[in-house]
């Protein structure tokens, strides 16, 4: 038998270990080279420990191991998406010129001057917030057909979810999730949105906004920014019903408070006397001084608090009359027509709650009949037909515009404005016709459609719209070719 045959008495020979394919952590650390033996070289010569990374910290948390602590962490995230700190200014920047008119949640001045000043050590919150903002300032991954597909939005929620294990409930984690909300919400995931929008319900509840001697009068006057800023999220925490489905109700009731929040503009005149007017108003427009949040006009606040007034209305019409429904209509048309007649060149962003909010108020009323006896109308189902005609105009003029690319892009739009077009779109394939006598109902229709084609490459939402309205106006089409 020659020497190099095998027999069965003999030990198999036990392959090597496989060289590590990484540098081992101290070296790694250090920056230096590392021969990648175990212990490496470096190591053995300095009596280190040598240490590699562990195969199962290649998950999705595996950085967190190796974090010093989550502020580093946080910030470590947030400059590995986007690269470098000129583009983490230009995307800050992106978002408070196009979604933060007409989501104000966050003040541009004071946040962008805390992230300049602590480069070197940004806190946590303060990264969470950042990746927020680029979340929603840019078009979702056109790839992904569903928003989880999406991997800045599994990033960020990775990152919240961590943060909020180790740092104090605050005002800036509650601006971040509701940035997320917005995100789901605006982008057709319901139930994720539901169950951030609670996260937000309980935050508020942790902050203390429940108790009345939060909003103090001493509270008022000392800390007018903290209190309008704390009033402006308190309205907007009232969402959206969501139309796609009621397994998930978007508008939170609230916390059913025995007392009222003040409105955010009421807490202006307890701020200090400043300089920073516009065109000699007696307010301060955002668009003069969007740095600030003094004195600054939220009428998007406004808006949601408006529609919530309606849907309680709806869902408890016994509580209510055609006087006090009509005095609701009365006052969303003078809220927008003070938008339209201000300084601020992005009131028509805001407006798209207000006209929902209209038509679901109206909405109801337009299948008026005729008095069996006198054969009379209703004056007010003529006045519910009249205000839904108005309406419908102003949402086809905004449809014409929306072929503006650069509306799109900067997050001008908001997704109101896409549930307020689908919403038109069926009004007038139900009622144009017949009830609003619109002879031009179908171009308005294919008009809007197209512009909700558009939207839908910014908020995903808008294609579930965009695909309502053409099966519906399919099937109205359809049924009149057969009659």
């Amino acid at each position: 038998m020659s020497a190099t045959s095998s027999s069965p008495t003999t030990s198999p020979v036990q392959p090597l270990s496989p060289r590590p394919q990484h540098n081992c952590l101290e070296c790694k650390r250090l920056k230096r080279a590392c021969d990648k033996k175990l212990p490496c070289g470096k190591c053995e010569k300095t009596g280190r420990t040598c240490e590699y990374k562990d195969p199962g910290d290649d998950g999705v948390y595996g950085p967190i191991s190796a974090a010093k602590d989550v502020h580093s962490l946080a910030f470590g995230t947030l400059l590995e998406i986007l690269v470098h700190k000129q583009r983490i200014r230009e995307t800050v920047s992106s978002y408070f010129d196009g979604v933060n008119t007409w989501f104000t949640i966050i003040e541009r001045q004071s946040f962008e001057r805390e992230l300049e000043a602590n480069w070197g050590s940004v806190q946590a919150e303060t990264s969470a917030a950042a990746l927020c903002m680029a979340l929603v300032a840019r078009p979702p991954n056109q790839k992904s057909s569903k928003g989880l597909g999406d991997n800045l939005y599994s990033s960020t929620k990775a990152i919240l979810s961590v943060v909020q294990s180790r740092v104090p409930v605050s005002i800036k984690m509650l601006q971040a999730e509701l940035l997320v909300a917005l995100y789901e919400f605006s982008h057709s995931m319901s139930q994720q949105a539901y169950f951030t929008l609670g996260r937000c319900l309980q935050m508020t509840k942790a902050l203390g906004w429940h108790r009345e001697g939060f909003w103090a009068l001493d509270k008022q006057v000392s800390a007018p920014a903290n209190l309008k800023l704390c009033s402006i999220l308190c309205l907007l925490n009232v969402a959206y019903q969501d139309p796609t489905t009621q397994a998930y109700p978007m508008n939170t009731v609230g916390l059913n408070l025995g007392f009222i929040i003040p409105f955010p503009d009421a807490l202006d005149e307890y701020f200090p006397a400043t300089s920073f007017r516009y065109g000699g108003q007696s307010q301060d427009f955002r668009d003069a001084n969007s740095h600030h949040i003094a004195g600054i006009v939220f009428p998007e606040a406004m808006s949601a608090w408006y529609i919530y007034s309606v849907l309680q209305q709806l869902s408890n019409p016994s509580m209510h009359n055609d006087g006090s429904r009509a005095s609701l209509s009365i006052q969303i048309v003078q809220h927008m027509r003070s938008m339209g007649t201000s300084m601020w060149r992005a009131s028509d962003r805001a407006i798209g709650t207000d006209l929902i909010a209209l038509m679901k108020l109206h909405q109801p009323h337009l299948a008026g009949m005729p008095d069996p006896v006198t054969m009379l109308t209703d004056p007010d189902h003529l006045e519910d037909v009249s205000r839904i005609r108005r309406i419908i105009d102003i949402i086809h003029g905004k449809a014409g515009k929306i072929a503006q690319a650069g509306e799109l892009d900067r997050g001008a739009v908001d997704p109101s404005w896409a549930f307020a077009m689908c919403y038109a779109s069926q009004l007038l394939i139900s009622y144009g016709y017949n009830t609003l006598q619109d002879p031009n109902w179908l171009q308005k229709v294919t008009d809007i459609r197209a512009a909700l084609e558009r939207v839908s490459k910014r908020w995903k939402i808008a294609e579930q719209y965009f695909k309502r309205v053409t099966i519906d106006l399919d099937n109205r089409l359809a049924a009149r070719v057969i009659s």
